[in-house]
């Protein structure tokens, strides 16, 4: 049952299901969105399917007590689920399906939501109760306020002001509006704003589901790897010299191998697994480059695979017991031996440089080194690479260090593996012990590793994790997660998804927590570290350094995903020759420009680049580059770009270290994009794709305003917007007496799009 009325000035919202009441003094300015998100639960509950029912059976609970009772349905989904029971006496009680018996629970799962719809509406249940608990703390905070003796009479009216802010942040945001979803939408799942063809289409759709149905769409796109991907190097630290000391490896194997994986949806644990279990050189196996990246340092790479793959920092008990979690020196090293048998250069089968001394002879005496140079440094570099081959050597190497000080170890003292927290690991069960290891990070009973993986790609969809921050998860959650319910549904979620990330972004994007407009108001440092933010919308964010970039991609060319890099086979093919067959300076030369031009973008017509803007090859048309910029999706370029570069102006990570990317603003961004090259000679040229369309396409002087607004912001204009636009417009050709008419038009329509990228609107995910 479900109703509204006055009460005290405002409205208040009741919905009557079972037990459950919901009553909310809410202002009536949120009696909207509260109603809409009400009456999805109440019709959620009604609409939850049940196999069997009143079916008497014996049910077994997981500690194997017994109990004959009727199965009548169940309520919730996920791990805090529950079947509904009717006893004999005719009493119907709900008990968790986690704690039946694993037969049981088959039983009963078949009857448990899984489409998208039933799981994004759950979640949105989950959120509206949390915020609601949180709401009726706050509003007792208040009225208890003026009687508490502790505080000064400031300190009250401080304390007031932060209640009655975290108050409004208690109640749900609207609705977006389709512009505002379609914008976010696109951002967050294909890095980049909608071009105009497709904002045009999604707009005009007249389909009840088309929300849904563009996430589908997207979420098989290129676009979505190449988004993912720039999250997933900023978090693996994937670059292109790959190895932390630079050796000449090239990264383009991994960086392909880790596309298609995204591309093809490979389960993360899986994923991580292949990652961790690597064996071979990385042409061959480019899994490999994980283990690669950080080469002859294994005591930082377990520290970094806790932080990536379990939101765990132990970096500290390396030296020590570490000061703030339950971890030991002994157990960091314990955990380090399940990696201690790997090396990553003990090919020695190959003298990388007598081979190179050798060719450099050749090249000597045919002219083709420097004067007064006898050694081929660069071709030596090259062939060095070959040295480089992951491998398990049988020999365990982690010992205690020769300062250890703690009695429960000596100094010097060997290591076996040991996991200390979760399940025991039975090294006999697998093949090595890191494969054991691999086996142990990423099991579903792994108490971090599922809920690590859901709290970051929360944080992707809404800007901020279920924990903060997210590389520091606490040993016991409850009480320390924003929502240990939602957490706990989201977990057994992705587990029943088979760690499926596309299918767990499906039901997110579909939930009405997302679709809701973003919340103005930043949560506070204090609101963060409490887990005091409650999700009313995602919160309003600047887009990162790639989503600028791709989007002003999306800008000037017309195809944003065509030109992509490529090389890997070539790599392979390269690096696994037979060195001794090039006995000519032109075969050695010929070697070195196939090794130097590997990692090149294509645009799938023949038309191809040197990555990172190394120069052109191909046809006469320079592919990829507008008013002289080299215009490609971040994803294909340099990784990362050089420090000059837009990308790394505007936050682009390093790659050196874990999530070492921001979206904090600074003065050279600002001036970038008032007098820097890509807003003044690529979005601006003549050559670029949304000038050619408005400037040479069918249409009036006002709908070229509309497409210009529709193309950069993901809206039509208001009146006072297209008014003034039109002025600019008028007064730019009016004032370029010395242009023919169509360089006239060019330039205003470039003042136009230009004023509007410079704008907060353009910069930020709303």
């Amino acid at each position: 049952m479900l109703w509204c009325y006055a009460k005290d000035g405002g409205y208040s919202l009741k919905l009557h299901h079972h037990l459950h009441t919901f009553d909310s003094p809410f202002p009536m300015k949120y009696l909207t969105p509260l109603l809409r998100s009400a009456l999805a639960i109440a019709l959620l509950s009604l609409l939850t399917p049940s196999i069997s029912q009143a079916q008497m059976r014996e049910w077994t609970s997981s500690d194997g007590r017994k109990l004959q009772a009727e199965f009548v349905g169940t309520a919730g989904a996920g791990a805090t689920a529950s079947v509904k029971l009717k006893l004999e006496n005719g009493n119907i009680i709900n008990y968790p399906i986690a704690k039946l018996s694993e037969d049981d629970r088959i039983f009963v799962k078949s009857s448990l939501p899984n489409d998208t719809a039933a799981l994004a509406a759950e979640i949105d249940k989950l959120v509206l109760a949390r915020m609601k608990e949180a709401y009726y703390g706050l509003r007792k905070d208040l009225a208890e306020l003026p009687q508490n003796s502790t505080l000064t009479n400031a300190e009250k009216a401080k304390r007031k002001e932060e209640i009655e802010r975290e108050m409004v942040m208690c109640v749900p945001n609207e609705k977006t509006n389709d512009s505002q979803f379609m914008r976010r939408v696109y951002l967050d799942i294909a890095g980049r704003i909608p071009t105009f063809d497709e904002a045009s289409k999604f707009l005009g759709s007249t389909s009840r589901s088309k929300r849904a149905e563009l996430i589908d769409e997207l979420l098989e796109t290129d676009a979505y790897a190449m988004r993912m991907f720039n999250y997933m190097s900023d978090l693996l630290r994937v670059r292109d010299g790959v190895a932390m000391e630079g050796n000449g490896l090239k990264a383009i194997s991994y960086m392909e191998w880790m596309k298609d994986s995204l591309r093809a949806d490979k389960p993360f644990d899986k994923l991580v697994t292949e990652m961790l279990t690597a064996e071979g050189t990385l042409w061959d196996n480019p899994a490999s480059g994980y283990l690669v990246t950080d080469q002859g340092m294994r005591l930082c790479n377990l520290s970094n695979t806790f932080t990536v793959f379990l939101g765990t920092e132990i970096t500290c008990a390396q030296c020590h017991d570490h000061p703030f979690e339950q971890v030991k020196q002994l157990d960091f090293y314990r955990m380090a031996s399940f990696m201690g048998e790997y090396e990553t250069r003990t090919r020695l089968d190959f003298n990388p440089r007598a081979e190179a001394q050798r060719m450099s002879g050749i090249l000597e005496r045919a002219g083709k080194l420097r004067p007064n140079t006898t050694f081929d440094i660069g071709l030596s570099i090259m062939l060095n690479s070959n040295r480089t081959n992951v491998n398990d050597t049988g020999n365990q190497t982690v010992e205690l260090p020769h300062d250890y000080k703690y009695d429960n170890g000596e100094p010097h003292q060997q290591v076996r593996p040991g996991a200390y927290f979760g399940d025991t690991v039975n090294i006999e069960k697998h093949a090595t012990p890191r494969v054991a290891f691999a086996d142990w990070i990423t099991s579903p009973t792994n108490p971090r590793f599922t809920v690590n993986l859901v709290n970051r790609m929360w944080k992707i969809a809404f800007g901020l994790g279920q924990i903060e921050p997210v590389d520091n998860i606490p040993g016991h959650l409850d009480g320390q997660a924003q929502n240990y319910a939602l957490l706990q549904f989201l977990e057994q979620m992705m587990i029943d998804q088979k760690y499926s990330l596309k299918d767990f972004f499906r039901v997110i994007y579909n939930t009405e927590t997302y679709q809701r407009k973003a919340e103005s108001l930043s949560p506070t440092l204090t609101q963060i570290d409490n887990g005091a933010y409650h999700f009313p919308g995602p919160i309003l964010r600047r887009m990162s350094a790639e989503q600028v970039w791709d989007s002003m991609v999306t800008l000037t060319t017309a195809h944003p995903e065509r030109m992509q890099r490529r090389g890997a086979e070539a790599y392979k093919e390269l690096m696994n020759m037979d060195y001794t067959t090039m006995t000519t300076a032109e075969q050695i030369e010929e070697f070195k420009m196939k090794h130097r031009t590997i990692g090149q973008v294509s645009d799938g017509e023949g038309g191809m680049m040197g990555s990172g803007g190394m120069g052109m090859m191909g046809r006469n048309n320079m592919v990829g580059r507008v008013g002289g910029q080299q215009m490609v999706r971040a994803s294909e370029l340099d990784v990362p770009m050089p420090a000059n570069h837009f990308l790394r102006i505007f936050g682009q990570s390093d790659k050196i270290l874990i999530e070492n990317a921001t979206t904090v603003g600074s003065t050279p961004q600002v001036m970038t994009l008032l007098n820097g090259s890509i807003t003044n000679a690529a979005l601006t040229s003549k050559d670029a794709y949304l000038i050619k369309e408005i400037a040479y396409g069918e249409g009036k002087k006002g709908d070229k305003i509309e497409k210009i607004f529709l193309s950069v912001l993901g809206r039509m204009p208001y009146p006072a917007e297209k008014r003034a636009a039109a002025s600019g417009l008028r007064a730019r050709n009016d004032r370029d007496i010395q242009r023919s008419d169509a360089e006239a038009e060019v330039a205003a329509i470039g003042d136009v799009i230009w004023a509007l990228v410079n704008t907060r609107e353009f910069l930020f995910v709303q």
